[in-house]
């Protein structure tokens, strides 16, 4: 289909060369740039540029330099929705030139508003703003009072981007009282009161205004159709961030379904498809669909790639044809008498020309075809890769896990073995004093000498409490640093405080804790009370879980 527009474009530019010769009058020209700025509108970019450089050549022959203004400024535009904002900035240029030379301060400032949009385009903010508020200024100057308020929408919405949200609600209040009949400027100051709103957290007042204003750009009637479609979809990803904030993932994602639904630009796509990546990583049973939502974003960012190669292409064919039209009305105007043998070597180098581009489109199409089934291939690689990495770092983390409980299971049990080590020692450390109690209350043993020896021997041996310093040790092997952090941490701590902290570090139970000390249940509750509260545990932490985290 470009092909068969492109032999089309031809033939109307072959067309425009035979009638050149023609008187035009003003209300032509006039006529001419308002069917070229319809066709812009109609995304026919190469039949706009034509006809408003016809325009704008007549225009400057005669001296109607509001109409050449007009022309230039319309050519720069259709370059800019072409993606070369190169050669917008300087049609843009030519038209700043035309105002200052020959009109007044009314131009300068459409030519700042859009050379402002330009740089919103190449996101530089700064340079936007700079150009933002000169023709804000221009606009203070000239007193118009709804021109001052849409500039300042213009500043308050880049003011929201750049993070300036004092300054974008000072903007906001200056306008308001001066947009009356500019409905379109109305709902797009109430669109930045809401991005402000939000980025300031006031997310009730956010989502009231929002839900509000969502209804009336429904009304066609109101503001033009490609307003409506663009400003809705910015209030609908903005209602979607509000209920991000608030948590309701639910409503967050219809929004941004629904800005999906009426967005048809890839590029605009692309940042809803980010956006419901995001939504949809909530939860765990919607992860499929994040993914899917990110490849989608992948893919859009591929198409994007793909367009803007596409439009920049155009654009240079267009730049081609317009230094070939400028150089045909420059020969023109030299010898008119030879304009039907200049017409046939003409076609014949258009035709040689033509068949040149087709061949090239049909091999740059082969090659794009080749180049996106590559990169295909390489996102389906990437893809692989990434969840074989994802399921190798699960095992890792799932062996982790086993080891770490192995390593768990096997303290336990060895603090287990040393308890039972402990309370055997203590049995028969009880048993021995039974024994020496015994023999100490026999009278006939009390008058043997060698006896009382012996006896007196196993009391300095059970007073030396030898079973304890075997425990401890063990229980450092196997608790390493336990007992030395607890000792830094909390050291008015006594010896006998530090091996009760043991047994409770340990999870043994009143009854094994009283056994190995020798002292009632009861002493245990109560020296664990003091324990506590000498060590400052605090009351809705458990002493044993204290002891676990040190």
């Amino acid at each position: 289909m470009k092909v068969y527009h492109f032999f089309l474009t031809v033939f109307l530019v072959l067309t425009s060369f035979s009638l050149w010769g023609q008187q035009k009058t003003q209300a032509d020209v006039i006529q001419q740039i308002d069917l070229g700025i319809e066709a812009m509108g109609n995304n026919e970019h190469l039949t706009s540029i034509e006809m408003l450089f016809s325009a704008k050549e007549t225009a400057l022959q005669h001296e109607w330099y509001l109409q050449a203004f007009n022309a230039t400024l319309n050519i720069g535009t259709n370059y800019y929705m072409m993606l070369d904002y190169g050669e917008a900035l300087q049609y843009y240029l030519q038209a700043y030139e035309i105002a200052i030379d020959q009109l007044g301060p009314k131009q300068k400032k459409v030519v700042y508003n859009n050379i402002g949009v330009l740089y919103i385009g190449e996101n530089d903010t700064v340079k936007a703003e700079e150009y933002f508020l000169k023709a804000y200024a221009i606009s203070k100057e000239m007193d118009e009072h709804e021109e001052i308020g849409a500039c300042a929408v213009n500043l308050a919405l880049l003011a929201n981007q750049m993070g300036k949200l004092d300054l974008a609600s000072a903007y906001l209040e200056e306008a308001a009282p001066l947009l009356k009949k500019k409905k379109n400027v109305i709902l797009l100051a109430k669109i930045a009161k809401v991005e402000n709103l939000l980025l300031q957290g006031h997310l009730a007042e956010a989502e009231k205004l929002a839900l509000q204003t969502l209804p009336q750009l429904d009304n066609l009637s109101i503001v033009a159709h490609g307003a409506t479609v663009n400003s809705k979809i910015t209030l609908l990803l903005t209602l979607s961030d509000i209920y991000k904030e608030k948590s309701d993932y639910v409503l967050a994602r219809k929004y941004a379904l629904k800005a999906r639904e009426q967005q048809s630009n890839i590029e605009g796509r692309k940042q809803i498809y980010e956006s419901l990546s995001n939504l949809y990583t909530t939860r765990n049973d919607l992860l499929p669909a994040a993914m899917a939502y990110k490849d989608s974003m992948l893919m859009a960012s591929d198409s994007l790639n793909a367009i803007k190669n596409g439009a920049l292409f155009e654009s240079e064919k267009v730049k081609f044809q317009m230094q070939d039209y400028k150089h045909q009305l420059v020969e023109s105007k030299k010898a008119l008498v030879e304009e039907k043998a200049f017409y046939t070597k003409l076609i014949i180098g258009v035709i040689l020309i033509m068949g040149f581009l087709v061949w090239l489109y049909k091999n740059n199409a082969l090659k794009h075809k080749q180049r996106k089934k590559i990169v295909e291939l390489e996102l389906d690689k990437e893809k692989n890769n990434r969840l074989l990495v994802e399921k190798q770092r699960q095992k890792k983390e799932a062996l982790a896990l086993l080891e770490k409980e192995r390593l768990k299971n096997e303290l336990e049990r060895k603090n287990r073995e040393l308890t039972a080590k402990a309370m055997f020692q203590a049995s028969k450390n009880e048993l021995i004093e039974d024994v020496v109690h015994s023999l100490s209350s026999n009278t006939q043993i009390a008058t043997d000498s060698r006896l009382k020896t012996h006896i007196h021997d196993l009391k300095t041996h059970l007073k030396k409490d030898t079973q304890w310093d075997s425990f401890f040790i063990h229980f450092e092997e196997l608790n390493r640093g336990f007992i030395n952090r607890l000792m830094a941490k909390h050291p008015k701590l006594t010896s006998n405080d530090i091996r009760f902290l043991t047994f409770i570090y340990m999870n043994l139970s009143y009854k094994e804790i009283s056994s190995l000390l020798n002292i009632t249940v009861q002493s245990c509750r109560k020296r664990k009370e003091r324990i506590s509260k000498k060590m400052n545990v605090p009351q809705n932490t458990s002493l044993q879980a204290y002891l676990s985290a040190i």
